[in-house]
């Protein structure tokens, strides 16, 4: 193998683990998972369920504000309800426009008009 081949040849991607990173630092703005692993959908009839990814119920839990946003993101990793996360994202994976099914009410709802992966690490206290 030539010089030129072997510095421009891609170099395979890291094996993907499903697994969050953890941390023991508490966010000044942590995150609570209120619903995990959600399938979203790519038509408003949410008929055609997206595989490469599930979707991610967060509710942000900010001490000095009153009012906590609900966040709706697709992540490939595996979280579970009630645990506070880091607010952290992947740029380099998008999904176009997506609905969901809303867990609280039964609802099909649009989840974004696009958005990065979610990618927040797990706080461990």
């Amino acid at each position: 193998m030539s010089l030129i081949t072997a510095r421009f040849r891609k170099k395979p991607e890291p094996e993907f683990t499903p697994v969050p990173e953890k941390t023991h630092e508490m966010p000044v703005r942590p995150y609570t998972v209120l619903h995990d692993l959600r399938p979203f959908y790519s038509d408003p009839e949410c008929r055609v369920e997206v595989r490469d990814a599930r979707l991610v119920v967060l509710r942000a839990d900010d001490p000095r504000q009153t009012h906590h946003p609900v966040e709706c993101m697709p992540t490939r990793l595996i979280f579970s309800k009630g645990q506070t996360l880091q607010w952290e994202i992947n740029h380099k994976r998008q999904w176009e426009e997506a609905w969901y099914i809303n867990p609280d009410t039964g609802q099909k709802e649009k989840a974004w008009a696009r958005a990065v992966e979610f990618v927040g690490k797990v706080v461990e206290c």
